[in-house]
Formats: structure tokens, C-alpha cells, sequence
């Protein structure tokens, strides 16, 4: 008989920590290509490197994000997650995102790699024991009182929208035969901020415009959930109107983080 899983009976952790997740995706590809003899013969495919799984998912935010998850960081250890009871090791964080609407829920989208095996014939549902001691919040981020505060950026106060993303790229290497790698980098480390507003002040200039902003996730009590702060550039401006709509600006910061090394 076919073991149809439902949302509801299946939880979702990372670091045996519950996350109230609307989404998961879990896949895996393998990475071949194929061998060409001289004669134009296919001899067979051959594997490149190691398979690598990608793990996503969209999650509410209930409380401060834990440092695995703060991806500009300098920490390149991987971490755990369990998903319909299976747990995934080797797992990496490599992006999260969200956006911020007037008085919507806020959820965090979150990017990951992992390596090894992963037995998708083991996927169980929750027994009624798990479900049953599962707090469930009361309280998580919205944009009611969430906010965006700027330095030497005009029309802050108008801001109708905003979205923030940090990201890195995830190279990895492996010891001869292996299949796991003994080590997962962190390299060009990333924050964005893109925000809508009613009024941006003047055009940026040739060298573009430093900005140092603070994001404040509350929830609808006020209560600050966590922060996130990016020190970087302007890079660009838009202004837009179109019949029976106001004139909307918008614009994008970014900051390359970089991390200082002692030369021997």
C-alpha cells in the first residue's frame, strides 16, 4: 500500500531545532558527462564530481536567526536537518532571503548543499506523540512594526517595501576516493537590500552612494525577533509610474564581505 505523507504530519529541523516551515525541497544531481572515444564512439559516462543534494525551504521567523544561518559569517561547518524523520548530514547554508510587505507575515527562505546519502525510502510521518509536543508560537515577524532604518539615503520614512538576501558560493574538496568532502568553503559572501519608496532624493553619482542600513524584525507586539545590518553601496535607482498608480522609486544596495588574512 502506497505512504502518502501529508504537511501536517511531517517536521522539519535543523540542528534538532523545530522550524515552522510552509515549505521544504529536498533533490540531489549527479554530475556526468560523457566520454567520446576518436572515432566518434560514446564509451560510457563518467562521474565529474560528487553528487550534491540541494535542500530549501520557507520558514517562519519566531525568534533571533542561530549563527549557522548568519551565511556573511566566517563559519564553514555544516550542520544537520531532519525532514520526515531522516536526518541529512553534511548540509551547508548557502543563501536566505525575505521580504517585507505592509502588515504581511515574514518568512525566511533558506538555501542549502549537502552531500552523502539520504534514504527518501525511510520518509515517515510524525507520530501523534511528536505532534503533540510541538509548541506551537504565538508570535512571529510581520510587517506591522517591522522596520528599515538608513544612513545617507533620503526617503526612509516612505519606504513601502523592502527585501533583504545573503548569500555565498559553496566550493568544495575532497581527498582521493572519498565521496564527502573535508571541507565546504565560504567564498564571495553577499548582502542585498532592494526597497520601494515614495521618495529616494537625488540620483546617485558616478562612485555610487555608501548606505549603512538596519533591518528590525518584530512581531505584531513589537518585540524585536532579530537585525540585520548592511554597510555598502547604492548601485542603483529607479523611478516608475504607470495610469492610476502613484510614482514608486526604487533601489539596491549591496556589500561584498570580505574577511582580513594574516600573511606569513
Amino acid at each position: 500500500m502506497a505512504n502518502f505523507l501529508n504537511y501536517r504530519n511531517v517536521a522539519f529541523k535543523l540542528e534538532d531545532k523545530n522550524y515552522y516551515a510552509t515549505k521544504v525541497s529536498l533533490s540531489a544531481k549527479a554530475n556526468v558527462d560523457p566520454v567520446i572515444l576518436n572515432d566518434g564512439s560514446l564509451l560510457n559516462y563518467a562521474p565529474q564530481s560528487s553528487v550534491v543534494g540541494s535542500l530549501s525551504t520557507d520558514f517562519y521567523l519566531t525568534g533571533a536567526l542561530p549563527d549557522f544561518l548568519r551565511i556573511t559569517g566566517f563559519n564553514e561547518s555544516s550542520i544537520t536537518a531532519n525532514f520526515a524523520s531522516v536526518t541529512i548530514s553534511n548540509v551547508y547554508p548557502k543563501s536566505i532571503s525575505f521580504s517585507v510587505e505592509p502588515f504581511q507575515p515574514i518568512l525566511i527562505s533558506a538555501e542549502f548543499d549537502w552531500y552523502g546519502n539520504v534514504k527518501v525510502e525511510d520518509f515517515t510521518p510524525n507520530t501523534n506523540e511528536d505532534k503533540n509536543n510541538i509548541q506551537i508560537p504565538s508570535y512571529f515577524a510581520n510587517g506591522y512594526r517591522s522596520s528599515l532604518t538608513t544612513s545617507n539615503l533620503e526617503g526612509v520614512d516612505k519606504i513601502l517595501s523592502f527585501d533583504y538576501s545573503a548569500s555565498c558560493e559553496r566550493p568544495s574538496f575532497f581527498h582521493i576516493n572519498d565521496i564527502i568532502p573535508f571541507r565546504v568553503a565560504k567564498l564571495n559572501r553577499s548582502l542585498q537590500l532592494s526597497l520601494k519608496s515614495n521618495d529616494l532624493g537625488g540620483i546617485l553619482d558616478i562612485d555610487g552612494k555608501n548606505v549603512n542600513s538596519t533591518v528590525s524584525l518584530r512581531d505584531t507586539y513589537g518585540t524585536v525577533l532579530d537585525t540585520f545590518s548592511i554597510s555598502g553601496i547604492l548601485l542603483s535607482q529607479n523611478y516608475e509610474v504607470s495610469e492610476g498608480q502613484y510614482l514608486l522609486a526604487s533601489a539596491d544596495i549591496e556589500q561584498t564581505v570580505t574577511q582580513n588574512k594574516t600573511l606569513v
